[in-house]
């Protein structure tokens, strides 16, 4: 359950008119809130509760409850990505069918619910233990259950690489990381630790799981997978840009060379200061008008921000973890080896399809992402950039190619990496396979007419394809458009 920021011109006004609040048993609280002096709004999917004097309750998962005026929000009923998934497990519990618990198993991982993932395939092992599909995902299981080996190896590598001897080390099932998070308490300080690392873990996990859903088993690593996490953003992007100058943009990234994936707490950004910094004065505020009639009011302002600046600074964490981890795991199981060639369009298409979005009620692997799909549709709308060509041939990710562009491509190349994991993922995996089988000869590359060859080889005719992909992208929702045709009459 995740939340989006979207501008009011997307509909925000147009529910603020609403008089009436939308009810059923199967429906979710979705709350639409603009904090104050913002020009954008927020949409949380949670729950909410509506007391006397016009005070309403919102409560956010994982998240203390707090309390707003009821003329400062919209609560819009609608159905939640939850009640899809319970939808398709009740029905897969009345037919008892292999197949339906397998189908109800990919939405709960779209979703992010391993919880009820695995309620799902302990369902199918029972109902048909030697299903293709049961067999591949117990064999996977099995993979990510065994653990790695030479961690002491691997810190003494780590540190070679980075030249960082005075990082301090954490360890989890699958990754090493080394850190410089100090100055606070030491709860505090393995906490923020302790998540990174449980965030990759889980990314670990669903990346295995998703492929063997879609018939493919991976190889796993059999040493630790080395992670760097810097505590300031300034120290991280003095490392960064002293291998590359242009990572002076990038919020993290996998290091294809070193096998090092680098990242930075969020919190320690210019933007997410300035939010901190604002909470803090708001709290000082709300202490100066305790016994004032303006008490309540700065409250729960107060309380509201401090709750958003939280789930906004996790949002980023988990988006940039989620996104670097898919590249490094492509990297490290046989998907996309390392050293060999490696496409723009399908390293960056792959790691978007996995990243878990920020502006989602709920986020895992595939979910819909919302920044993604608008650089697909800016995209798909411009006849100069929409040939599929000029995507599968990395034309879109030409470094001479202006920023919006690229942006655009990240887009499109999530949107079709969307659509053959969806429908054909063993002939993407296919694809990935025979990109690396290539062979750069001459600096100048691989030519893009060899490129779009390859791509119609395994694919088939790219002009029916592309057809195919639209018709699956009209079909995709965001969360506020989910909302608004929910409210619709």
């Amino acid at each position: 359950m995740r939340f989006a920021i979207r501008s009011i011109r997307n509909g925000i006004a147009w529910w603020m008119g609403m008089s009436c609040l939308f009810s059923s048993d199967c429906l979710g609280d979705f709350l639409v809130y603009t904090p104050p002096g913002a020009k954008a709004a927020i949409v949380l999917e949670g729950k909410t509760k509506l007391h006397s004097g016009n005070l309403l309750e919102f409560t956010y998962p994982g998240y203390p409850s707090v309390a707003m005026d009821r003329d400062q929000a919209v609560v819009v009923k609608a159905p939640t990505r939850l009640e899809e998934y319970r939808k398709l497990w009740f029905d897969a519990t009345k037919s008892n069918s292999v197949d339906d618990y397998l189908k109800a198993a990919h939405v709960a991982l779209r979703h992010g619910k391993l919880k009820e993932f695995y309620e799902c395939c302990s369902a199918a092992y029972k109902r048909e233990p030697n299903h293709p599909t049961v067999v591949r995902l117990v064999e996977a299981r099995a993979k990510i259950k065994t653990p790695v080996q030479g961690f002491a190896e691997t810190e003494t590598k780590l540190r070679s690489i980075t030249k960082l001897a005075s990082m301090k080390v954490a360890k989890s099932e699958h990754y090493l990381l080394l850190h410089d998070i100090d100055g606070e308490s030491s709860a505090s300080r393995a906490s923020r630790v302790s998540k990174r690392l449980e965030r990759l873990e889980t990314v670990y996990e669903s990346f295995f799981l998703k492929f063997a859903l879609n018939g493919i088993v991976l190889e796993a690593p059999s040493e630790p997978l080395m992670v760097l996490l810097f505590s300031e953003e300034k120290d991280y992007l003095r490392y960064a840009t002293q291998l590359d100058p242009q990572l002076q943009s990038a919020a993290g990234f996998w290091s294809p060379k070193d096998n090092v994936s680098v990242f930075y707490d969020r919190s320690s950004t210019d933007e997410m200061r300035l939010l901190t910094a604002l909470v803090e004065e708001m709290k000082r505020a709300k202490l100066q008008a305790r016994g004032t009639t303006l008490s309540r009011e700065v409250a729960q302002q107060t309380n509201s921000l401090e709750l958003m600046v939280k789930i906004l600074k996790d949002e980023l964490d988990a988006e940039v973890v989620s996104h670097e981890a898919t590249h490094q795991l492509a990297g490290n199981t046989g998907l996309m080896p390392r050293g060999k060639l490696g496409l723009s369009w399908a390293h960056e298409g792959l790691a978007c399809y996995f990243e878990t979005p920020s502006g989602v009620s709920s986020g895992g692997v595939g979910a819909l992402n919302p920044r993604r799909l608008q650089g697909y549709r800016r995209l798909s709308g411009d006849p100069s950039r929409s040939r599929m060509e000029f995507l599968v041939s990395d034309y879109l990710f030409d470094p001479k190619m202006p920023s919006s562009s690229v942006v655009d491509a990240y887009g499109g190349a999530w949107a079709l990496t969307h659509f053959l994991m969806e429908t054909d993922a063993p002939k993407l995996t296919e694809y990935y396979r025979r990109c690396a089988e290539l062979t750069v000869e001459a600096e100048a590359g691989i030519p893009r007419a060899k490129l779009i060859e390859l791509f119609s080889d395994v694919f088939g005719d790219m002009a029916s394809l592309e057809r195919e992909l639209r018709e699956h992208m009209r079909d995709q929702k965001t969360d506020l458009e989910r909302l608004r045709e929910a409210a619709s009459p």
